[in-house]
């Protein structure tokens, strides 16, 4: 019988990255329902004790010279174990392509009897036409995700997409478990008020529509068509919140494009999850584009979602069935391009307060009931009592 639990993760704070905020924010809701995983992740090598739970860190990266390092941590304890992965190829090292660390998990579970649950952030790179060096990556992650597969006990995906790149799990049960807010999933409504009434005489806007993200250049470029194809009339007295880490720096390549309605695009230069969350939670529309679709793994997406925000985004190749089905955003545009995205943030604009807002708490409930951090962690708990008692 398996008698300790370890999460297993390329990141971790203080390392930055939305794997390494999901991975304290689970182990912290984890901590508060009774059950304490020893984290292994990277960094200076030693144990320590990290807001309650007990962290080892087993070098800088998972590279086989270290793996002795991960084998301490685990022999520390009796087993049989329980390891749960927080699987990103590129998140283990040697350039998203770290082999070794997977044989070396699969000897754990076929020799020591560990068990291990995966869940799939990612899979593999794609493979597509390109540089032979991309072909080679896919080829070994793709190898490397079939391992997972088949060594582990349990298998969880954060969005169906990745379903069809997983080899012989159609013959497994496979849980779906959406990612939760990396924000805060609620905010003091004074302050709320208060940031909204701020930004609102700021900018001299009747609406408010924000947009969180990394500002890569798929997102960003329907960002911009989206911005320059909003209706003339809706331009005056709309504003639009820039949030995340780059988008200043967008939003400065972006203004000779964005022409006169540059000046209607404002950087949010908070940096505090609780800041970043109030601002959000102000906004009367949350604008998020995908290239690919929108899909369960968007933590920008889910941000809006658990604060109630109304959420204009895209189907794609990638979109879930759920976002069809349940509706959980408030308008999702047939496709990814910038007229209907623009034709879509109008339609909520001109919507009724009472109409967004009751838009905006479907959504929240949607959230609670599939994506929260706390049915993630009930979910993690059961299969790890599962795990512990068979």
């Amino acid at each position: 019988m398996a008698k300790h639990f370890f999460l297993l993760t390329g990141e971790y704070p203080p390392q930055s990255g939305g794997v390494a905020d999901h991975s304290a924010l689970l182990v912290g809701e984890l901590t508060n329902m009774a059950v304490e995983p020893v984290v292994l992740c990277g960094g200076d090598l030693g144990l320590s004790v990290e807001n309650g739970a007990s962290v080892y860190r087993v070098g800088h990266a998972f590279a086989p010279v270290h793996l002795r390092y991960l084998a301490r941590a685990f022999d520390a304890f009796p087993g049989p174990r329980v390891i749960f992965i927080q699987y990103v190829p590129h998140a283990f090292g040697l350039r998203g392509m770290n082999l070794p660390l997977v044989l070396w998990l699969a000897w754990r579970a076929c020799v020591r009897r560990d068990r291990l649950i995966v869940l799939f952030h990612e899979v593999a790179f794609p493979f597509q036409k390109g540089p032979v060096r991309h072909r080679v990556l896919a080829i070994v992650q793709q190898c490397m995700a079939n391992l997972l597969v088949a060594i582990a006990y349990r298998i969880l995906v954060t969005t169906t997409a990745w379903l069809p790149r997983l080899r012989d799990v159609s013959s497994r049960a496979v849980i779906t478990l959406p990612v939760f807010s990396n924000l805060p999933e609620s905010v003091d409504a004074q302050l709320l008020e208060q940031c909204r009434q701020r930004w609102l005489q700021r900018t001299g806007a009747q609406n408010l529509v924000a947009h969180f993200g990394t500002y890569g250049s798929g997102i960003s470029d329907l960002l911009l068509a989206t911005i320059n194809q909003l209706p003339d009339i809706m331009v005056p007295t709309t504003a639009f919140l820039l949030i995340g880490r780059r988008a200043g720096a967008w939003l400065q390549q972006s203004e000779v494009l964005l022409g006169e309605r540059a000046a209607r695009c404002n950087v949010v230069d908070a940096t505090d999850a609780l800041a970043l969350a109030t601002t959000l939670a102000a906004c009367d529309v949350a604008l998020q584009p995908y290239p690919d679709g929108i899909t369960t793994r968007r933590t920008t997406a889910m941000g809006a979602l658990a604060l109630g925000v109304p959420l204009v985004s895209n189907d794609g190749l990638l979109t879930d069935v759920c976002w069809r089905a349940d509706q959980p955003c408030a308008v999702l545009a047939a496709r990814p391009n910038g007229a209907t995205l623009a034709a879509a943030l109008g339609e909520i604009l001109q919507r009724p307060l009472a109409d967004r807002k009751a838009a905006g708490e479907h959504g929240r409930q949607w959230y609670t009931l599939h994506a929260s951090r706390a049915r993630a962690a009930t979910v993690v708990k059961q299969i790890v009592a599962e795990c512990l008692h068979s």
